[in-house]
């Protein structure tokens, strides 16, 4: 049975979180003195239909005060780690899409990697077109679409490499979801919180594995609450899985005070899987330990004094 994504507030939700997740959207390349090149959206979903064509678009910007030429093309996208450092070289049955889309050209016609030109302060609007094979792997298909300036000799190449130097990108983001058997199987894999006691940072750190073929959303929330139960730090946030990744994300209160006992729950979703722990926790900066270890020493050691004057004067008696 096939089943499609619908167009909801979840799905553009997922959206914005895909901009942050993904270290590449969002980004403006300033190149070639006074030129400054924007990209709108960052990220964007398509449906994916085996043997259905749809097109789309998106905004390239000149915000600064020079005309520029750029070229378009699609790369493959995955991650590397479980810290998730982007790799556009890589090929998986999961970004085959960067194969599936082609730009429409002056001309009209579709091409693979053609070459505008956009004047000082105006946008230049991108129409692609999704061709979906017959035959697709199930799951989901991510890629990237970037936009890398171009400075060209002599006369405007008009979609040819020939004497094209290249300078900067940005870059758009392509989620593709739809055709196909979607599988969401979330695990859990490590779960923290900051112990009894720190020096430092509360801080929460999770690991999150996803077995299936699609991406999904992690849901966490890191609360802190003085001993009397009175709110002192909350966030709540989410994070994007891939499909057959594994992903570590770590949250923290940076803004502790350098002393004091406190109470903090850590809790994360993922899918059907769920982890929360609460506790007390005792933040004393270095300083104060090397005060209270002195003062301890010299505790101990004034009490060892006393206890030998005492047993002196015990001896002394008894003879």
């Amino acid at each position: 049975m096939k089943n499609y994504f619908v167009i909801n507030p979840k799905n553009i939700l997922l959206i914005v979180i895909f901009s942050v997740f993904f270290g590449v959207v969002g980004t403006t390349s300033t190149f070639a003195k006074g030129a400054v090149m924007k990209i709108s959206p960052v990220a964007t979903q398509v449906y994916i239909e085996e043997g259905n064509k749809q097109n789309y678009q998106f905004t390239v910007e000149n915000a600064g005060d020079e005309d520029f030429s750029f070229k378009l093309y699609t790369a493959p996208y995955s991650v590397t780690n479980e810290d998730y450092d982007a790799d556009f070289s890589q090929e998986t049955n999961y970004n085959q899409i960067m194969r599936w889309i082609t730009f429409q050209d002056d001309s009209g016609s579709f091409v693979t990697n053609p070459v505008f030109k956009v004047k000082a302060g105006e946008k230049r609007t991108i129409i692609y077109r999704v061709s979906v094979p017959d035959s697709i792997p199930e799951g989901g298909q991510y890629c990237t679409i970037f936009a890398e300036s171009v400075k060209e000799d002599g006369e405007e190449s008009k979609g040819a490499s020939i004497g094209i130097e290249s300078h900067s990108r940005v870059s758009l983001i392509v989620l593709g979801h739809g055709d196909g058997t979607t599988e969401n199987v979330a695990e859990i894999t490590d779960f923290g919180l900051t112990g009894f006691f720190t020096t430092k940072d509360i801080e929460a750190h999770v690991k999150v594995k996803n077995n299936g073929n699609t991406d999904f959303i992690a849901i966490y929330s890191l609360a802190v609450n003085s001993i009397f139960g009175t709110p002192l730090y909350s966030m709540s946030d989410n994070f994007v899985v891939l499909p057959q990744t594994e992903r570590k994300y770590t949250t923290n209160w940076a803004e502790t005070p350098l002393f004091g006992i406190y109470k903090a729950n850590f809790s994360v979703t993922a899918m059907d899987q769920k982890q929360e722990v609460s506790r007390f926790i005792l933040i004393m900066p270095a300083f104060m330990i090397v005060i209270l270890l002195l003062l301890l020493t010299s505790i101990i050691v004034w009490s060892i004094m006393i206890f030998r004057k005492r047993k002196e004067r015990s001896s002394r008696l008894v003879v």
